[in-house]
């Protein structure tokens, strides 16, 4: 009878909200072939979705060009189809592995899943014209840098081709992939976008309207789509792997490299599903290495220790929930695990996130006023616990807890609550605010004879304890987008899991932007803006002042100018004040046609000395250029060049002056298998780097690649080597692969 009630109010649903409720077919999934090619009958009964939206360049004007997607779901997989209608002479796509953001240069269609319905992330699954996929979560955050977690995976298949009047696409997504509620009957929200370039122009389109007045995309993902009678399949993985390496050096450039001991190593993952929306995943002895070396930063001149991404798979599920602004969790910060468990659950109004580790190489970060201090530790215990409740689609309330606990004594503890609160679809409020309490372990990994506020910098056990308060009241209509920021650090503020550099400060934002797209073929959009930040320290020293004043414009050949002046009216550095200190930063960047694409940035001003005893001012000159080159469907290359110098006002000798050049190269046999070599000159540390690496990722989890590093550092102990006498060599393996028990 409950069922019976239950599909009637369903029906009478549906009918009364037809243009935004989709109930598709039930059907048996062997009547599907995953080839990229709509040519199953069983396509014909798919609830069919058309695209005919345009929302950028224009404001919710009907599309150009056609574009349907078509669901059909098994009680175990959702079936999705696209058929997107364009001149196959100008359909940008290439062969890619599934990690690679220039997928956003090809021609692409994107499905947004709210399995929650509630809008706290969107799971994107994107695939490109020839089937290459790329998977992101998609938060309700204020920059990309926080709204989408790329890390996150999504394991399912897909095929696309191009036809005569377009590309068609096929995928197959099983429902134990997506994280949803309990029960066999599910209401989720779903959203279909497709980019695409048309006379040079992006063009975005929607299979629903884009309020550009409201500051919340994840919530406008509104379009209900339900399932019936699905089956509830819990996942069960183990992911073994295998991985060996060999070492070996030259002590001069006349001798032969010394080889040491084949070093192996076997470790094992387990992820299991508890529920539908709580797993528990565990790795034994995890090889937490990553595939492609990092790109080198400029840290000549940088007081502060350098972030750089997570890559390592471990940390691709979840992580979403402990991304503060604060930088209070920092995964890279577990450096070397022996063993490491996490838990994540997603309940209706709740998200829960556990993570413990045994981590075998402890890194001790001391934020400082203007430096940063880091050493090298050894064992530890890292355990974090994250808890967040959803008050409602509009407004939810976090926890969390760190701790760190070092071998021989010592930890550190960080509490911490948060918010956030969309008053209404212009206006939102987020907060942070942690304290910690830490005793330093009794080690020499610091050397260094500083002090903050008395207490010494160098790790001799003492006591501390500090807090931290970020506040942000955020607008956004239309054309405006504006923003209070308010941070205060304390002096003794310290993250030991997670990644803080910077204390002693209480920090005002102010901005304010100009936003207008024009839908013009010479000018598709232009902006400008100004951002102001003041800073003092709890000593109320006036630290900063500094106004930022920009402005950029959208052309031909997906074009974007910029210009920034960033005037530093004050600076003050190791209680040095310094004036009238402006930098000049002009940028362009653009995507002309499929086989080309660059980014150009150049630097111009005066800037500090900081790595000086005594800083000085100084000419300041940095320069970034990549370009990637698309040959065909297969190769890519990639180089890229940084220089930076600053000069002596007095025309002496330069305080630094150097360049790093990086070539990538990369040949993509299908989506799943490629061979890549990485070259790199670094002049500031006169090294030569180079990585060749076969790659085989059909999955997120399996993966086997085979490389070496070759390294040249051209001077050691005044012996000199030539750029291919490699004095330092490594060579490698790993296979990993999932098995679904």
């Amino acid at each position: 009878m409950k069922k019976s009630v239950l599909v009637i109010l369903l029906i009478c649903f549906l009918f009364s909200n037809a243009q935004d409720s989709f109930l598709p077919p039930l059907v048996d999934e062997s009547e599907f072939v995953i080839d990229g090619q709509l040519e199953e009958k069983i396509w014909q009964k798919a609830t069919q979705v058309p695209f005919d939206i345009e929302f950028n360049p224009a404001n919710n004007q009907p599309a150009q060009k056609e574009t349907t997607a078509y669901i059909a779901y098994s009680k175990t997989h959702i079936f999705i189809g696209i058929y997107a209608k364009h001149d196959p002479k100008a359909i940008r796509a290439s062969i890619r592995p599934r990690d690679d953001r220039n997928i956003w240069n090809d021609d692409v269609v994107l499905v947004r899943l709210d399995p929650f319905a509630d809008a706290r992330f969107n799971i994107g699954l994107a695939i490109n014209a020839l089937g290459s996929q790329f998977d992101v979560k998609q938060i309700n955050a204020l920059s990309d840098s926080q709204r989408y977690d790329s890390s996150f995976n999504v394991n399912f298949e897909s095929k696309g081709v191009i036809v005569e009047d377009g590309y068609q696409i096929e995928m197959k997504i099983p429902f134990a992939e997506i994280p949803f509620p309990n029960g066999t009957d599910q209401m989720w929200r779903i959203n279909f976008y497709r980019r695409y370039v048309d006379n040079g122009n992006v063009i975005e389109v929607s299979s629903q309207q884009r309020d550009r007045n409201n500051s919340c995309v994840v919530c406008q993902t509104t379009d209900r789509l339900f399932f019936k009678n699905i089956k509830i399949e819990k996942r069960k993985e183990l992911l073994p792997y295998l991985s060996s390496n060999i070492q070996g050096e030259r002590q001069s450039p006349t001798a032969a490299i010394e080889y040491g001991d084949l070093n192996a190593k076997i470790g094992l993952g387990l992820n299991l599903d508890l529920n539908k929306n709580t797993s528990w995943e565990v790795t034994l002895n995890p090889d937490f290495s990553q595939v492609e070396a990092d790109v080198t930063q400029i840290d000549v001149n940088s007081s502060f220790s350098l972030q750089y991404p997570e890559r390592r798979p471990f940390f691709n599920r979840g992580t979403d929930l402990v991304n503060f602004a604060d930088g209070a969790f920092y995964s890279r910060s577990i450096v070397n695990p022996a063993v490491a468990s996490k838990i994540l659950s997603q309940g209706r109004k709740s998200r829960l996130f556990l993570l413990n580790a045994l981590d075998q190489n402890s890194p001790y970060l001391v934020g400082g006023e203007d430096r940063s201090y880091i050493g090298q530790g050894g064992k530890s215990i890292v355990n974090v616990l994250r808890y967040q409740h959803l008050l409602n689609p509009q407004a939810r309330f976090g926890a969390v807890m760190m701790n760190r606990f070092y071998d021989g004594g010592g930890y550190g503890h960080l509490f911490g609550v948060d918010g956030l609160f969309l008053l209404n679809q212009n206006w939102r409020l987020s907060f942070e605010l942690f304290k910690n309490f830490n005793k330093e372990p009794v080690q020499d990994w610091i050397d260094t004879d500083q002090s903050i506020q008395g207490e010494t910098i160098a790790l001799d056990g003492d006591k501390l304890n500090g807090d931290a308060f970020y506040i942000q009241l955020y607008r956004k209509t239309e054309f405006w987008q504006s923003y209070l920021y308010y941070r205060n650090i304390s002096p003794q503020y310290r993250a030991d899991v997670g990644f803080v550099v910077k204390n002693n400060r209480q920090w005002g934002t102010f901005y304010h932007e100009y936003l207008n797209i024009l839908n013009k073929p010479g000018i598709q959009s232009f902006s400008f803006g100004t951002k102001i930040d003041m800073v003092y320290t709890f000593e109320k020293l006036y630290k900063n002042f500094s106004v930022d004043l920009f402005a950029s414009i959208k052309t031909y050949g997906q074009t974007e100018l910029s210009y920034t002046l960033d005037y530093d009216a004050r600076k003050t550095f190791l209680n040095i004040p310094f004036k009238n200190l402006p930098t000049h930063t002009f940028s362009v960047n653009g995507s002309p046609s499929e086989a080309f694409n660059f980014r150009i940035n150049i630097d111009r001003g005066k800037d500090l000395s900081f790595n000086e005893d005594i800083p000085e001012v100084g000419r300041v000159s940095t320069s970034f250029m990549t370009m990637s080159f698309q040959l065909n469907n297969n190769f890519t290359v990639n180089p890229s060049l940084r220089y930076a110098r600053l000069e002596r006002l007095d025309g002496g000798e330069d305080y630094f002056n150097g360049t790093i050049a990086r070539m990538n190269l990369r040949y993509q046999f299908s989506n799943a298998f490629n061979v890549r070599l990485v070259a790199e000159k670094n002049s500031f540390t006169n090294q030569f780097f180079l990585q060749p690496l076969v790659q085989w990722n059909p999955n997120p989890s399996t993966i086997f690649y085979l490389g070496g590093n070759q390294n040249t550092l051209e001077e050691i102990d005044e012996l000199q080597f030539q750029l291919f006498q490699f004095n330092r060599t490594q060579f490698f393996f790993k296979f990993q692969y999932l098995i679904g028990i």
